[in-house]
């Protein structure tokens, strides 16, 4: 049998290391679990104070101070133009039908096509100064347009209002006056055309001293069947199947053609040929312009 007695001193001490191997473990991972517990405390609690006051603080707008001096505030948005306003400067451009400028009427070195331009731009500026109203020319002289590709242009650019600038001729240097052709009854647009032009001519009679032709100034114009020209008073409202100018025709809104007076009489080329009268001629319109679009009527 083995000796039992030689052995039993070795067999307590190696229980003995083992039981405190097993208690050093226990403890060495009870600092573990200690330290793993002290962190999860300390996340838990940082997390809180990071939710807290700080970031709401961060996410409120920065006062003036915290805006840096060189940054400069967005430009307000400005509002879209209300109105588009078709202004036709009458003729003007190489006609390929005739071969050569299209200059219009001529009287005393002034041309008709060089004035309706300069009173078209003038008023285009006042127009776009304005930021109710987006102007349109029509055109710009350098280049002959057609009255329907006129008409196009206003349409096209969805016009709500249209004015072709004109001057009249005469061999009689004493014919004189202003006329105001509206859009004529079978068109949709006859009403406002019609209010417009009283407004148009009653200004240039009462601010720039122009005698008005026919009743009012007011007149519609139509072309026969043998194309010659037939004009009847804006009282007669009798729709008719001829043909009235083509820019009036097809540019799809209210249209009026100013014939603003004879540039083959002296009196009238003061009043709206000379450079400082096609001022006052582009203040007239563009008053009458604003007058329309607040619905005003000339009484």
């Amino acid at each position: 049998m083995p000796n039992r007695t030689a052995v039993q001193p070795y067999s307590s001490t190696r229980v003995m290391q083992r039981k405190c191997r097993r208690k050093r473990r226990a403890r060495a991972v009870q600092r573990v679990l200690y330290f793993l517990a002290a962190l999860l405390v300390a996340g838990a609690v940082g997390l809180v104070l990071y939710q807290g006051a700080p970031l709401r603080a961060h996410a409120e707008p920065p006062g003036p101070a915290d805006v840096p001096a060189d940054v400069q505030p967005a430009p307000t948005a400005q509002p879209a133009a209300q109105f588009v306003v078709a202004i036709d400067p009458g003729h003007g451009g190489v006609n390929p039908n005739i071969g050569a400028e299209d200059w219009g009427s001529e009287a005393d070195g002034l041309r008709e096509s060089d004035i309706t331009l300069r009173t078209a731009r003038l008023l285009y500026d006042k127009l776009a100064a304005d930021g109710r109203f987006a102007p349109v020319l029509t055109a710009d002289g350098s280049a002959y347009l057609k009255p329907s590709e006129r008409a196009a242009a206003a349409r096209n650019a969805g016009a709500d209002l249209l004015l072709s600038i004109h001057l009249n001729c005469d061999a009689s240097t004493a014919t004189h006056g202003l006329e105001c052709y509206a859009s004529p009854p079978h068109l949709a647009a006859n009403a406002e055309s019609v209010r417009f032009g009283r407004l148009v001519t009653a200004a240039f009679r009462d601010e720039l001293g122009l005698t008005l032709r026919g009743q009012d100034g007011v007149r519609y114009l139509y072309f026969d069947a043998n194309d010659a020209r037939v004009i009847a008073e804006s009282s007669d409202t009798t729709p008719r199947t001829d043909p009235t100018f083509t820019v009036l025709e097809d540019c799809a809104c209210p249209a009026v053609l100013v014939e603003e007076g004879f540039i083959s009489n002296a009196a009238d080329r003061e009043m709206v040929c000379r450079d400082d009268a096609c001022e006052r001629a582009a203040e007239v319109y563009y008053a009458c312009i604003v007058r329309f679009f607040e619905g005003e009527v000339e009484q």
